[in-house]
């Protein structure tokens, strides 16, 4: 059985997509291109605490592990899930000013970028920006281990990385000098302590040993006591948007190798467990609806997973920038037999109009007398800032995961945060009748998007008149319930309107031919969206706020 998180003293502090902005409030500031209405580069007009619609400056970093250090004072460990670093790096040393200097491109686009004069500048300043960030939360936290993982921002161009060894084996990198090995070897050289003065308080996120392995990839392990393991993979290898193509396609960096012989190695030391963690998670988005990983990587990682379910006490990922989770059901692309969910964080940097959220995530020691679940994570506190109120705000806990969904608090204490809990809660949506019934929207005001048009810096961070109609509760179940792709986001969308009567009047062949007709329709407009997406810096989010699926 599970333990509760008020008879259990383990926590730890979990924060994604900080984005930290050290141009905050000069002209070099980073602003979402569609919001005009955010003032980021004015030391007068620019709020101290950050503003809606622009990257976190350190006031606003500062005062989320201030209220952690009151809230969490003493974390068994501190979890990053990548995009530590702001947007547009490139755009402080691009030459024409034109979309050489911009966060998103495609083919020959990145390439030129990649090798344009300033890149490597580029490269060391983000390098610099993720030393900030490791320090700035190692000063609030001393002695407490940091584990952190790369997001697509955190390299440029933006979820560019080429990878300098990528067939070669772990082994004969031993001896490599990180300077040869590009954007990885920078950031390893400013995360780690090798070749440093180490001071007996040093929490260098990165150790000697975790060369290889992050010089190669950008992955690396942790393990943090005789039961528990942390696997840090980078996703962003994974990611539809991803380049250049890896010599190695299909095992980049050589990680799902190296993942499957970590949990191997966890399954062989017994009475252990592992966590997954990484920045884009294997799912589909949740606005716009984008399918975040290549499709054959989306099945290796799960086959992978499938194979050591019993083992994995926990997969948590950022990049959405919002409070989510998903999980298999029936016969979705995430497996259903998986006791473990996705869970997804929101972010601290309030570009896309979102409120900046951190969690408090409560874990046990693994019980192995359990027949029923073994997730060692028990429960968690959501913490956010409200944007709105500026420089006046303060931060507190939103709400407690368990007294959130109380409906579910017995299974909820006998499993933790299992696979089940979340099958609960969206089967509970699903026998949900009234469109303005309480569990769906209860659910959507506690993902942290302000009410409102996000895209004008204007917005109310109560979410109190949330509602979400019948399409919207068929977008979202199709989202949380484990599609993983467009063709298996829109098969479901059209199982859910067919089950509803929407389309009672096709039957038979006309109704086959009608399907393959919009199908075929819906993925046309879906490459073109991707095409965009690879192009243009930021989308709305269905008409409120910036996409999520690649920020």
């Amino acid at each position: 059985m599970a333990t509760s998180a008020s008879d259990d003293d383990n926590y730890f502090l979990w924060f994604s997509d900080v984005h930290y902005d050290p141009f905050y409030a000069t002209k070099d500031a980073f602003r979402a291109p569609y919001n005009t209405k955010a003032v980021c580069n004015s030391t007068a007009l620019s709020p101290v605490i950050g503003n809606i619609g622009c990257d976190s400056p350190k006031a606003l970093v500062e005062s989320a592990l201030k209220h952690a250090a009151v809230a969490a004072s003493s974390p068994s460990f501190i979890i990053i899930t990548g995009d530590s670093t702001r947007h547009g790096v490139d755009m402080l040393y691009a030459t024409n000013g034109g979309d050489e200097g911009s966060e998103s491109r495609v083919g020959s686009e990145a390439e030129m970028a990649a090798n344009s004069e300033y890149h490597v500048d580029a490269m060391n300043k983000v390098g610099g920006i993720l030393n900030e960030v490791v320090t700035t939360f190692a000063e609030a936290f001393p002695d407490v281990e940091i584990i952190i993982s790369l997001g697509n921002n955190d390299m440029v161009p933006d979820y560019y990385l080429k990878l300098q060894d990528d067939t070669s084996d772990l082994d004969s990198l031993s001896s490599a000098d990180p300077v040869d090995y590009g954007m990885l070897g920078i950031i390893y050289n400013s995360l780690s302590s090798e070749g440093k003065e180490v001071s007996p308080d040093n929490t260098s996120p990165l150790s000697v040993e975790d060369k290889v392995t992050f010089i190669k990839g950008g992955y690396y392990s942790r393990q943090l006591s005789d039961s528990l393991t942390i696997l840090s993979m980078n996703t962003v290898l994974y990611s539809s948007f991803y380049g250049p193509e890896p010599a190695n396609n299909d095992d980049p960096g050589l990680q799902f190798a190296w993942m499957r012989q970590m949990l191997t190695n966890v399954l062989e030391n017994g009475n252990s467990q592992a966590m997954i963690v990484g920045h884009i998670p294997p799912v589909k988005g949740s606005f716009r609806h984008t399918q975040l990983w290549r499709e054959k990587y989306i099945n290796t990682y799960y086959d992978i997973v499938r194979d050591f379910d019993d083992l994995i006490a926990g997969q948590l990922f950022g990049h959405l920038h919002t409070d989510e989770f998903r999980v298999g059901v029936g016969e979705s692309a995430i497996p259903s037999s998986l006791s473990t969910p996705l869970l997804l964080a929101g972010a601290i940097t309030p570009l896309h109009g979102n409120n900046p959220s951190f969690r408090k995530v409560f874990y046990s020691s693994i019980d192995t007398s359990s027949n029923v679940n073994n997730s060692t994570l028990l429960d968690y506190e959501s913490h956010r800032y409200p944007m709105s109120d500026g420089d006046d705000g303060a931060w507190a806990k939103l709400y407690t995961f368990s007294e959130a969904y109380s409906f579910a608090a017995d299974k909820i204490s006998a499993e933790g945060l299992s696979a089940n809990v979340f099958r609960s809660i969206i089967q509970s949506m699903v026998d949900e009748k009234d469109e303005s019934s309480s569990i769906m929207n209860s659910y959507l005001r506690l993902v942290p998007m302000l009410q409102g048009d996000g895209s004008d810096g204007v917005a109310d961070t109560s979410n109190a008149d949330v509602y979400c109609n019948a399409e919207c509760r068929r977008q979202w179940l199709c989202t949380l319930s484990g599609t993983t792709t467009v063709k298996q986001y829109n098969k479901c969308l059209y199982e859910k309107k067919k089950s509803a009567g929407g389309h009672s009047t096709i039957t038979g062949v006309r109704g086959v031919f009608v399907f393959a007709v919009a199908f075929f329709v819906m993925a046309s407009i879906a490459a073109k969206l991707m095409r965009r997406r690879n192009r243009e810096q930021y989308e709305l989010i269905e008409g409120n706020v910036e996409i999520m699926e690649g920020p």
